[in-house]
């Protein structure tokens, strides 16, 4: 649906949004800090209690959620369009769970620690998983949107077994991914945003260099190859971004699931189809989405904290439901 507000003022106010939710996430949460202590605490530290911890726990948190968030709404709109299904994401696809188990074996067999290399082997992960469901859909007798979900799901569930097998053998393993596997933001270090960040940017912007191919690829593979696409390019460099903006956001805080099922639909509401529009809007909205789930999870079952990844799961469950129902309606 064509948005009703005009662009300008449906950019500055998701960036408005964005910035106060980020806010909210500075001060709101087990103890409440007021804007002066956060000022204090970023710009004049001063080594007080309150000080480290808005600097040391709240800002990493401010900048991951929106990082991850806009990276798998990004990844949701590509997903969707290549699918040519509503319901797909990278979580039905099993984009998550490939890019969690490829986290695991890498830290279980090869002994990979260092954060560049979770994410090189998140975004693997996540890469072979985006090829292997696309293969096995098109042998099975072509591109089906069901059949692709289908599939999906189906190797999310292996991924996610093996994984659970996996660190039910490896107890010390267990202990030091457990954290991570939650989906959360809590306790991660600014040094994973660092790291994080160029992969999505990378992503982001590899996206965006295909828009005008991806505008046609919501058409059939005939239309799109009557006005010069090249399919199979395209598609490669579609799966690469989404390995990437998956992967990374996997390595920085765990398999946060259902971010790429829920955004991009407001997105494609709020600025129609075109993807130079719904890519960014989608990037915007998945990251105030994202840091809002972050800072509901902190009150959901105070004063103990919930993962964000159940909130999230909650949600994008809910608009699954009400998809299906419209599909079969």
């Amino acid at each position: 649906m064509p948005a009703a507000l005009p662009f300008p003022a449906i950019w500055v106010g998701l960036v408005i949004a964005l910035l106060a939710a980020m806010l909210m996430s500075l001060t709101l949460g087990f103890k409440l800090y007021g804007l002066d202590q956060v000022w204090q605490a970023l710009f004049a530290f001063d080594g007080s209690e309150t000080a480290v911890v808005i600097s040391n726990l709240r800002l990493p948190r401010a900048v991951l959620a929106p990082l991850v968030g806009a990276a798998l709404a990004i990844a949701g709109v590509i997903v969707q369009t290549l699918s040519r299904n509503r319901i797909a994401s990278p979580d039905t696809l099993g984009l998550n769970a490939g890019a969690s188990l490829a986290v695991v074996v890498a830290s279980t067999a090869f002994g990979v620690g260092s954060l560049l290399g979770l994410s090189m082997s998140a975004a693997l992960g996540a890469l072979l998983t985006s090829f292997l469901v696309f293969a096995i859909a098109a042998g099975a007798g072509g591109l089906s949107p069901i059949r692709i979900v289908l599939i999906g799901v189906t190797i999310a569930g292996l991924g996610h077994s093996i994984v659970e097998m996996i660190l039910t053998t490896n107890e010390a393993q267990l202990q030091q991914l457990l954290f991570w596997l939650s989906g959360s933001f809590v306790d991660r270090p600014m040094t994973l945003a660092q790291t994080g960040a160029p992969i999505v940017l990378i992503g982001a912007a590899l996206a965006l260099l295909l828009h005008r191919a991806l505008d046609a690829l919501q058409a059939d593979d005939s239309t799109a190859t009557s006005l010069g696409v090249p399919l199979a390019l395209v598609r490669g460099g579609s799966f690469v971004s989404v390995a990437l903006l998956t992967g990374a956001a996997v390595s920085m805080a765990g398999p946060v699931t259902f971010v790429g099922l829920v955004v991009p639909h407001a997105a494609r509401r709020l600025v129609g189809l075109r993807h130079a529009r719904q890519i960014p809007a989608a990037a915007l909205l998945g990251a105030i989405y994202a840091t809002l789930a972050d800072v509901a999870a902190r009150f959901i079952i105070y004063p103990v904290e919930a993962p964000v990844g159940a909130i999230t799961a909650v949600v994008g469950g809910v608009v699954l439901l009400v998809l299906l129902k419209r599909r079969a309606a």
